[in-house]
């Protein structure tokens, strides 16, 4: 088996199948770059978010939380979480969410924001969810831990896809040789879909920056949801934040631009954390498919092809999830085309 792609969706789906007993299975994860995790993985905040905006990606989400918070919390600080937002009606559509998938919450109000993140009162809330399970992801910590067991090449970036002599399987070209698989994971990110000739993904650009502004470690993070989309964590007693900016780019342009420092002024702009000296900032990238679900499971027409796409930003929360079901469909697929 190979996996293309060593960031949080293939090495999750490394981690899992070796989870389920699947050491005999010859696997190993190509990937492109000097090292794993160098483009949206390795740049995440790592906000342990469980309530995303859909139920399908709060499934994977809150099931991936309780694998960081038990298996991998090496990797965890719990810290918890708030949501805010300035319509109720996006705050009543989260409050029955977190209903159906057992998450408790708090309401807050704006006042109760303000109490725990002092400098957010420039923000329109009309109301918040405080959610105690949530929690920050140590992300090197993670990759480390997913990637243990496997077996990665690097700098061997997939380049064709062709049958493979023998049949019921493939053969994967790279720059660095020629390897034969039976199962083929697409794990590639923002690029997944295009050694295999599919409808490419849509990336998006957003900046990240930390501030030197003085927060308390244990404070939990915020992520204000609406217009002005923000988020803000502790990150070692400074600010990190995001202005949540999303600018359509090329799967590797992850450079810093003025977008971004456009953006976070706008975001800054009557708060009490305007005039705080950046430290240090960069760009990260998301990758989204047409319909905005995360791509995962078995190729319907081509048997030897598995998906592990599209994670959209909740790559870091939803990983160890994403890895299980991804392995399911890696074993079914092997005893399909056995």
């Amino acid at each position: 088996m190979v996996i293309l792609g060593a960031g949080f969706a293939g090495a999750a789906t490394a981690w899992a199948l070796a989870r389920r007993g699947a050491r005999a299975i010859r696997t190993i994860v190509l990937e492109r770059e000097v090292s794993p995790g160098r483009f949206a993985s390795g740049r995440s905040a790592g906000l342990g978010r469980q309530l995303a905006e859909d139920d399908a990606t709060t499934a994977l989400t809150v099931r991936g939380a309780a694998i960081l918070r038990d298996e991998l919390a090496a990797a965890w600080r719990p810290c918890g979480g708030i949501l805010s937002f300035d319509q109720t009606v996006a705050l009543d559509d989260y409050v029955a969410r977190a209903a159906r998938f057992g998450v408790p919450v708090e309401r807050l109000d704006a006042a109760g924001v303000a109490a725990r993140w002092p400098g957010a009162e420039a923000l329109a809330i009309a109301g918040a969810l405080h959610i105690p399970s949530d929690g920050v992801i140590d992300i090197a910590v993670l990759l480390g831990a997913l990637l243990r067991d496997a077996r990665i090449v690097c700098e061997a970036p997939a380049q064709a896809i062709v049958p493979a002599p023998s049949g019921g399987g493939v053969r994967v070209v790279t720059r660095r040789g020629t390897v034969e698989a039976r199962v083929v994971v697409d794990a590639t990110g923002a690029w997944a879909g295009e050694v295999t000739g599919d409808p490419p993904l849509t990336a998006f650009k957003r900046h990240i920056y930390v501030l030197k502004a003085g927060v308390a470690p244990a404070s939990p993070f915020l992520w204000h949801l609406g217009a002005g989309e923000v988020y803000v964590r502790g990150d070692g007693g400074a600010l990190m934040i995001s202005p949540c900016d999303a600018s359509i780019t090329a799967p590797a342009d992850q450079q810093p631009d003025a977008t971004g420092d456009a953006a976070l002024r706008a975001r800054l702009a009557g708060s009490a954390w305007r005039d705080a000296p950046v430290i240090r900032g960069w760009a990260c990238q998301r990758a989204f498919t047409p319909d905005r679900t995360m791509r995962l499971g078995r190729d319907p027409a081509r048997p030897w092809l598995v998906w592990a796409a599209g994670l959209g930003g909740h790559g870091a929360t939803a990983a160890p999830a994403v890895g299980e079901r991804v392995a399911d469909a890696c074993l079914a697929a092997l005893a399909a085309v056995t």
